[in-house]
Order: structure tokens, then C-alpha cells, then sequence
């Protein structure tokens, strides 16, 4: 479609034409938009591993109550594998053997990346 626009220019007429259209025209036109190319993000949740100790020097204060709930434990199994017969005749500066470490779960969460595309209607 073709327009002729007016100018006024000092007191002078001047005739421009202005075309105006659009992307493509009517005949070419389609249902469907081309495909959008989306991407999915990974994720991982690292393990972390935490040392724990063979043995444990008792400090000032400690008793085997609080030693065991430090190490998830209890009281009659540190008695049990140190051969502990009075549970109130520990000392500080004495070593005691920790049972080995619990066992725990840790959950793994791990996404693959990937494309797809998704179609315009």
C-alpha cells in the first residue's frame, strides 16, 4: 500500500511516499511458529565426608553420656568396647576407642541436562 505524505517545507510543497508494510506478506503466512529451543540447568548436591575419629582423649567435664551423644552413640557402647566397668571411673587426659562410624544416608540428587523444543500454536 502506498501513501503520499505532504511536507511543508519554507512555503515549498514537497510529495514523499511513504511504504509501509510488514514482515512477509498474507500468502506466506503459516499455523504454526517456529520451535522455541528451551534448556534445563543441572543440579547436583555434593556429599560432604566428615572425619571421625578412631579414638577420643576425654576432656575435663566429659562423661561418656556426652561423649556418646558427641559421636552417635551410647553410653553402654562405649563402656562395652573400652572394657569400662564403672562408667563414673573415667578420667581426663584418658583415651577411649569409638565404635566405627554410623552408617547414614545421604541422598544424591542429580539432573541431566538436555534440550527441547516447544512449538507455538
Amino acid at each position: 500500500m502506498k501513501r503520499l505524505r505532504l511536507v511543508l517545507l519554507a512555503g515549498v510543497f514537497v510529495v514523499l511516499p511513504v511504504v509501509s508494510g510488514a514482515c512477509g506478506d498474507d500468502n506466506t503466512a503459516h499455523d504454526t511458529l517456529p520451535p522455541i529451543v528451551t534448556t534445563t540447568t543441572t543440579t547436583t548436591i555434593l556429599q560432604t565426608t566428615t572425619t571421625y575419629p578412631d579414638f577420643y582423649v576425654l576432656q575435663s567435664g566429659d562423661t561418656l553420656g556426652k561423649v556418646a551423644q558427641l559421636f552417635g552413640t551410647t553410653s553402654a557402647e562405649l563402656q562395652a568396647i573400652n572394657g569400662i566397668k564403672d562408667p563414673n571411673k573415667v578420667q581426663a587426659g584418658q583415651t577411649i576407642k569409638l565404635p566405627p562410624a554410623p552408617s547414614t544416608t545421604v541422598a544424591v540428587v542429580t539432573t541431566t541436562p538436555g534440550a527441547s523444543t516447544t512449538t507455538g500454536g
